[in-house]
């Protein structure tokens, strides 16, 4: 609030407001009285007052910052003035009357323009208006055109001063009415804040699946809110026995929950997850957290908490898990009926399911044969043949390749005219995944659930991507079926192609005299002949350094005389023949002239890759100790050259003639002996 005001009439005066000019002008605030219409309390009180007075002007004078405002008048057409030309403002300091009985010689007025200019005032009595809490907010006055040396009787000032108190009075009464007003306008906005709190906890709580209770720990009563109550199944009436929760528990997780004796003494685990069985909404994963209220000597007497519903959240986390275990265990099976076994298990488990397994159908018949099936405790087997129209007609669905997922056998349009035979059978819901074989409907994944479970849309996701995987599963086993068929069939024609190309050459070269060459020929196809076998052994695709090396050593019949030392490492199918070739070429020519061709002669093969990235290289070292004495030879053969080509043809060798035998060194790109083709 600015407390500095500007005098109009004059030249500009500072004036600096005190505390109770501050109280009042918050006075006038909390009355909500300035600017009002005229009302008859004050309006006839300046009427008796001018009347008694018998003055031509009566005023109620409201004293504010920069003017003084007038809540009634008589005789004074202005409703009000500026600050400067207020003379009430004097009478706020007043314990009694102020009288002034010739304004024109009392020095605070005798300058006043009001006084000094029309309509020329010359005499004033006022009795200040004064609140309960002592502020002055203003006078009740009456004014003369003409001097008043004898002021007014004695009468007249009791009558003015009585009628100032009246009208204080009513002042206090009408600031006492606006604050009830107040009051009562703050507590409704406090209680509709209040309710709508409520409205958005409530709504909160229900979309957080949270409900709050209250446990008295000595009568064991408890006080639930409607959330607590939809999350546990039970009529939303507020007031339970701490047993009726306690029996809802399921048996496995008996001794999760607190119990009359942990409550009571305090030692109750305060955060807990426990699942519960209901009623209408089957198992429920339930999450419970709480805190104790204690008295001054410690004692636990309340247990308060909430409760949240994690049963969306569990079941996700299942749901991945399980996928992900269903797709480790996928890769490692090889018969269909495993896969639909392993499938109906793992389903069951991520659904709480009672029974879960798989059936050989005739889709003709349209009849299935149950295969012995997982089974919760107590439930009984439907191995066995089974006709599915004495189920329903759900096997129309099944036939064109969509899952079935019936939540309730009594109400859904294809069970629940059979519903009795599937009731007997111990299935209240059930969920049926077609496989097809080579494009016949083969076999069906069922689960079932004995109790109604309230299923949600991630559910059915889940029990279609369950299907997805069981399809691509045994697409892959027909796949593999038939690469398997294929590369038996080219592997057969290659070793024939081999054979006769070997026929071939035998037919040809028997008039040669020279047979070293044609027996180096001869062994080479053999090489060749052996790194195909890997490789289709390996459906053609990359083969481990290891296998070729050891493949081309016992073909030589020198597995006994010959270390290797490497990490596991694949090559491409173009390596593993350049590598197999290589190989072939270094172990016979330590047979015929290098260590192997001695008793004690030994070869040391090694390999390692060294560098990063792209810049990765494989190397590999030919390593011959305790041979005869090596040379460097004057001219290269076939195998010398071929050597000398490395791995890929790209070259990267180091041959050295040592005295302990001779070490060759290849290296190559690691990126190109290992990238697909």
């Amino acid at each position: 609030m600015d407390l500095v005001h500007i005098i109009r009439d004059s030249e500009p005066e500072v004036s600096v407001f005190s505390a109770s000019d501050v109280e009042r002008l918050e006075a006038l605030e909390e009355l909500q009285i300035i600017d009002s219409g005229p009302e008859p309390v004050f309006d006839d009180v300046v009427q008796i007052a001018g009347t008694i007075c018998n003055a031509p002007v009566s005023l109620i004078s409201l004293v504010q910052e920069e003017r003084q405002w007038f809540k009634a008048r008589v005789g004074f057409p202005p409703t009000e003035t500026p600050i400067d030309q207020s003379v009430c403002r004097y009478s706020l300091d007043s314990d009694d009357l102020l009288i002034i009985p010739d304004l024109t010689k009392d020095p605070r007025t005798s300058a006043n323009t009001l006084v000094t200019k029309a309509p020329f005032i010359r005499f004033y009595a006022g009795a200040r208006l004064i609140l309960a809490d002592g502020v002055a907010v203003g006078a009740l006055c009456v004014i003369d055109h003409v001097p008043r040396p004898e002021g007014l009787t004695p009468e007249q000032r009791s009558v003015l001063k009585a009628l100032a108190a009246q009208i204080s009075a009513h002042l206090e009464l009408r600031r006492a009415a606006n604050r009830q007003r107040e009051l009562i306008e703050r507590q409704k906005q406090i209680n509709m804040m209040m309710r709508d709190s409520v409205r958005t906890a409530l709504t909160a709580q229900e979309a957080g699946r949270i409900g709050t209770f209250e446990l008295d720990i000595e009568t064991g009563n408890i006080k639930v809110s409607a959330e607590f109550c939809r999350i546990f199944d039970v009529p939303p009436m507020g007031h339970y026995h701490a047993r009726d929760f306690e029996k809802m528990l399921h048996p496995d997780d008996r001794g999760r929950e607190s119990s009359e004796e942990t409550r009571k003494n305090g030692s109750a685990v305060t955060t807990v997850e426990y699942r519960i069985v209901t009623g209408s909404r089957g198992m429920r994963w339930v999450c419970r957290q709480a805190t104790f209220e204690r008295d001054e000597d410690g004692k636990p007497i309340k247990l308060l908490g909430t409760v949240q519903d994690v049963t969306q959240q569990k079941r996700a986390t299942e749901r991945i898990r399980t996928l992900l275990e269903l797709g480790d265990r996928l890769r490692d099976l090889n018969d269909v009926e495993e896969i639909a076994l392993t499938a109906a298990e793992l389903m069951a488990r991520a659904l709480d399911a009672t029974r879960a397994g798989f059936g050989v159908v005739d889709p003709v018949r349209e009849t299935v044969m149950m295969q012995p099936e997982w089974r919760a405790p107590g439930v009984s087997s439907l191995a066995g043949r089974h006709y599915f129209r004495d189920y329903g007609s759900y096997i129309d669905d099944l036939k064109g390749g969509m899952s079935v997922v019936i939540s309730d056998v009594t109400t859904d349009p294809r069970t629940k005219d059979k519903a009795d035979a599937l009731l007997a059978l111990g299935i209240r819901q059930l969920v049926n995944v077609p496989i097809f074989d080579q494009g016949k409907f083969a076999l069906v994944v069922f689960v079932h659930h004995c109790d109604l479970f309230e299923w949600m849309d991630d559910d059915l996701a889940f029990v279609r991507s369950f299907g997805d995987r069981i399809q691509s599963a045994i697409g892959r086993l027909r796949a593999e079926a038939e690469q398997n068929l294929l590369n038996r069939e080219i592997g057969h024609r290659l070793k024939n192609a081999f054979a006769m190309v070997q026929a071939l050459a035998k037919q040809t070269l028997r008039p040669v005299q020279d047979r070293g060459p044609v027996l180096n020929f001869e062994q080479r196809l053999q090489a060749l002949s052996s790194a195909h076998d890997i490789l289709l052994g390996n459906n053609w695709a990359n083969a481990d350094v290891r296998t070729v090396l050891l493949r081309v050593i016992d073909t030589l019949g020198m597995t006994e005389k010959v270390d290797i030392r490497g990490d596991d490492i694949s090559v491409n199918p173009k390596g593993a023949l350049s590598l197999s070739l290589l190989l072939h070429e270094l172990t016979t020519n330590a047979v015929k002239y290098g260590s192997l061709s001695s008793v004690h002669g030994r070869v040391l093969v090694s390999w390692d890759v060294q560098g990063e990235g792209e810049d990765t290289v494989f190397r590999l070292i030919w390593s011959e100790t305790s041979g005869p004495p090596v040379i460097q030879p004057q001219s290269k053969g076939f195998g010398s050259r071929l050597i000398s080509m490395g791995l890929l043809g790209t070259g990267g060798v180091s041959t050295r003639y040592l005295d302990q035998g001779l070490e060759v060194e290849m290296t190559a790109s690691l990126v190109q002996l290992q990238q697909v083709a």
